[in-house]
Formats: C-alpha cells, sequence, structure tokens
C-alpha cells in the first residue's frame, strides 16, 4: 500500500516537549561542531571532550529515551536538514536494500569499534577527516532519500546500540523528527517503538552479534585495564598518539575483543535455551551497558585526571538510569502476568 506523509497524533510529544527537543537538537549540533573545530585545532582537548565527556552519555539516553536520542543526534539532524526545510525528496528505498543497510550497520559497528584504541581515541586528524566524511555520506542519504533513510534507519553503526537497549521502551512516543511521518521506509519500527527489538528476532545475524556484544565491549577495556594497548595511556599522558608498532597492537586489539565475543555469544547461547527471548536479550543490552560504564569510568578519571573516588561517584548516573530503566519492565511483566 502506498503511503504518504501523515501527521501522527497519537504518540507524539506535547508541544512544550517538542520544542525543549528542538532547542537540545541546536545545542548538540553546535556541541558537535565546536568539537570538531577543536579536534582539528586542539586535537587533545577535542578528542578528550568527544570520547570522554559527551560519548559516554550517549548509552544513558538510548537506554532511558531512544527516540530523544534520535530527536537531538547530530547526524541525525544533518540528514534532515532538507527534510525540514520543505524539500523532502521522493525516493525510498526498498525492503530489502533497507535490510541490508541495517546488517551492514551492525558489521560496521563490530569492525569500527575496535578502530577506536588504534586512531580515533588519540589521533585528531583521523577523526575530523572521518567524521566528515560520514557527514558527507549523511547529507548525501538526506538529498537523495526521505526523511532518515538511507543512513539513520540503515547503516548508521551507531543504530545497533539504539536497537539493544530501545527494547525497555521507556520512550514510547516517536522521535521529533518523525512528528510528520513521510514513510521513509517500510515497515518502520518508529511507528511502534516498544516492537524495535524485533529485528533481534527476526535476522540471525543481528541475534548472533548481540550475543556477542557484552563481552565485545568488556574485551575492549580489559584492553587498557590491562595495557595490552598502551596508545591511549600515552595519549592521555602527552607522550604521543601511539607507544607500539601499529600492526602489532591491530592484532592485539582485535584479538582480544574477537576472544571477548566468542565468550559472550557462547555464554549467551547457552542462556538462549534456557530463557525466553525477550528475557535474553533484555539481559543482553543490560550486559553490555554494565560492561561500558564500569569500563568508561576509569578511562574518563584518566583522561581529565580525576581522583580515584571519582569512579563510583561516576557510576551513579547510569546505576540510576538501568534502575530506571528496569523499574517499568518489572511493572510491565508484573502486569500481563495478572489473570484477566
Amino acid at each position: 500500500m502506498s503511503v504518504t506523509n501523515a501527521k501522527i497524533i497519537d504518540r507524539i510529544y506535547p508541544l512544550p516537549v517538542q520544542r525543549l527537543l528542538r532547542i537540545s537538537m541546536v545545542l548538540a549540533f553546535v556541541v558537535f561542531i565546536v568539537e570538531m573545530a577543536l579536534i582539528y585545532s586542539e586535537p587533545s582537548l577535542g578528542l578528550r571532550l568527544l570520547w570522554f565527556a559527551t560519548i559516554p552519555l550517549a548509552p544513558m539516553i538510548l537506554l532511558v529515551a531512544p527516540n530523544a536520542w534520535v530527536s537531538i543526534c547530530p547526524i541525525s539532524t544533518v540528514q534532515t536538514f532538507s527534510h525540514r526545510f520543505g524539500q523532502n525528496p521522493h525516493r525510498r528505498l526498498s525492503p530489502r536494500i533497507t535490510a541490508k543497510l541495517q546488517a551492514f550497520g551492525w558489521v560496521l559497528m563490530i569492525a569500527g569499534i575496535p578502530t577506536r584504541h588504534l586512531f580515533f581515541n588519540s589521533v585528531g586528524w583521523a577523526t575530523f577527516w572521518t567524521a566528515l566524511a560520514i557527514l558527507a555520506v549523511v547529507l548525501a542519504a538526506g538529498l537523495l532519500f526521505r526523511s532518515l533513510s538511507g543512513w539513520c534507519v540503515g547503516a548508521c553503526p551507531i543504530r545497533p546500540i539504539e536497537v539493544l537497549y530501545g527494547q525497555f521502551a521507556l520512550d514510547k512516543n516517536r522521535p521529533e523528527k518523525c512528528t510528520d511521518c513521510s514513510a521513509c521506509i517500510p515497515s518502520c519500527q518508529r511507528l511502534v517503538p516498544e516492537n524495535s527489538h524485533s529485528e533481534l528476532h527476526r535476522s540471525s545475524l543481528t541475534a548472533n552479534i548481540a550475543m556477542g556484544f557484552p563481552g565485545f565491549v568488556a574485551a575492549y577495556f580489559l584492553l587498557d585495564l590491562l595495557n595490552v594497548c598502551d596508545i591511549e595511556h600515552a595519549f592521555f599522558a602527552g607522550t604521543g598518539a601511539q607507544g607500539s608498532d601499529l600492526l602489532r597492537l591491530a592484532g592485539a586489539v582485535y584479538g582480544w575483543m574477537a576472544a571477548g565475543f566468542v565468550v559472550s555469544w557462547a555464554a549467551f547461547f547457552v542462556l538462549r535455551r534456557r530463557l525466553k527471548e525477550r528475557t535474553l536479550f533484555r539481559a543482553i543490552a543490560l550486559s553490555a551497558f554494565t560492561a561500558y560504564y564500569l569500563g568508561v569510568a576509569p578511562e574518563i578519571r584518566e583522561a581529565w585526571s580525576l581522583p580515584f573516588w571519582s569512579i563510583p561517584a561516576m557510576l551513579i548516573p547510569p546505576a540510576v538510569a538501568m534502575a530506571w530503566a528496569l523499574w517499568p519492565s518489572k511493572l510491565t511483566d508484573r502486569t500481563s502476568r495478572t489473570p484477566a
């Protein structure tokens, strides 16, 4: 069935919240531009701000309010420039192409995260020019295809994390960008945000990558904690962006993270036989969330030369976010078990 633009009225943010999200969108975009300028001119400061101040906020937002994240993400803002100025293209991608792009996004996430250790956490020019290349791709997607199709609901490597954390669906309103639905892709999960987890069930590729993801994240931070990869330590100390042979480090980084992935996949493969899939993928999301913050808090402390007591203090906000995410889900599950 052909779908044209539709005004969504049942689950949109209230007008004051929409205004707040638009203000937040502008502020997030300004912060992004400032950080890119600093990465180009003062990479030591710019990289610290990006990777060890701004990015650590994202998983908490994705867990508690994934559609608010879509509303304020600077990259999605760039993709919807043409849409917001009334020039939304008519071209739509087919379901088959969209599914392939989404699968590519999962692979891109797994392939790309290790490169943070090797380049992007410590080499300003690599981060700057890669960010510009991504922006060019995103802008082109916005000019060629409707609304968020192509990148934001396709190949974006952050979208898989959004799918994982979005299972809890606390934020049941649709993104502010999607208040006027342009039907940019068929069967859009934004129409029923709490069903975003269905992607984990219908695709063996995404399900298997998801099962390995918590161990993959844990291994990423163990590389730093155990001094297997010393690039960040050298960067924080100001003694150079790279402390050892790059090829050797690449082998160590990808090898350790592949091992972490396999261990995690095996553990959740066993649990998959014992748990309902909805419970399994929620456990996967919370395991990855926990591994991320237990690992990133010491890195933030080192990046900014903070005292050791700052580590438990930094763990309070993600703990509160997790509790906030779990509480409504418990209520929902309890209600669903109540006899009619």
